[in-house]
């Protein structure tokens, strides 16, 4: 299936973050940013600790796969309205992020990575020829330092072709569809391992209560611990079962209701956009420009002056 490549405004702004992060904790050892590939982006990226959590590059039109390519890291990601996971990521090792996630890194030592920005129309192209459904329905997974032999030996393919250059597109475009066939087939909430779990179900009004914790709280950080210690569940219960109750994941409802809230805002108020981003909760006013954008077709800006 045909799929559309990313905007040159997406690789742009990739480019502008990824190398505007370069100093003076990150160093961009090597990119792929003036290659020509359609359907990923590439860096390796050497980090010094981070002495704070820090949020990582916004690349709503890419899937985010790092591969870990030296120093064991005590590492956390803690992705905005979804989970946290803290440990130790040896080399070898990969970390999953879905393009809409909002994700914020904290780690030691200084690790050399490898940071493949993958398609997201590539993703759900695979999603569509697999699993007959579309990308809401076969949502990527995060996932934390996991070992996978395939997407290893893909990554490593990929680092040879940034070191060389040389590279074809056609080349690179093959990588990327097999990366995700490979994680929708593995990663996704249609995946064997998904499907064979059994719901855990969860009590209406506990439920009930988590989204009256979210239209209580959209303004602050909504992580997926404190929403389920609210209600006194395990986040993995609620991640597994909130879907199934409300018909959107964690982070897609609280980016709704966000959505929702600035509309408001917007037709009843005067306030400034920024102003409107932090009363509802989003970290900048470009986060809900995106997110509006997103939702309701067209930027937080024309919808109040129609």
């Amino acid at each position: 299936m045909m799929h559309m490549p990313p905007s040159m405004d997406s690789h742009l702004m990739l480019r502008d973050k990824l190398r505007g992060k370069s100093q003076p904790l990150t160093r961009v050892v090597i990119d792929s940013l003036d290659l020509g590939w359609r359907s990923m982006e590439a860096a390796i990226t050497h980090h010094k600790p981070l002495p704070e959590a820090v949020r990582g590059l916004d690349h709503s039109s890419f899937i985010g796969l790092t591969y870990h390519l030296s120093s064991p890291t005590n590492l956390t990601r803690r992705i905005d309205g979804g989970p946290q996971n803290s440990g130790v990521v040896a080399p070898r090792q990969i970390c999953l992020t879905p393009g809409d996630a909002i994700a914020y890194w904290n780690h030691s030592a200084y690790p050399k990575i490898l940071q493949i920005f993958l398609d997201a129309a590539i993703y759900e192209s695979a999603v569509e020829e697999i699993f007959d459904c579309d990308r809401s329905s076969a949502e990527l997974v995060p996932q934390f330092g996991v070992t996978d032999p395939l997407l290893e030996q893909l990554a490593i393919a990929i680092a040879s072709a940034l070191r060389s250059a040389t590279a074809e597109t056609l080349y690179i475009d093959a990588i990327a569809h097999l990366i995700a066939a490979h994680v929708a087939r593995t990663y996704s909430t249609r995946s064997t391992t998904s499907r064979i779990s059994a719901p855990i179900e969860v009590h209406p009004r506990k439920m009930q209560r988590v989204i009256e914790y979210i239209e209580e709280n959209l303004a602050t950080n909504l992580s997926l611990e404190i929403m389920a210690a609210e209600v006194e569940i395990s986040a993995l219960y609620l991640a597994r079962t909130f879907k199934a109750s409300v018909g959107q994941s964690p982070h897609q409802y609280v980016i709704a209701r966000r959505v929702e809230r600035a509309k408001a805002l917007l037709r009843n108020t005067d306030l400034p956009l920024e102003m409107v981003a932090s009363t509802v909760g989003f970290s900048s006013q470009s986060h809900l420009s995106r997110c509006f954008m997103q939702h309701v077709g067209i930027p937080p800006g024309a919808y109040r002056r129609v």
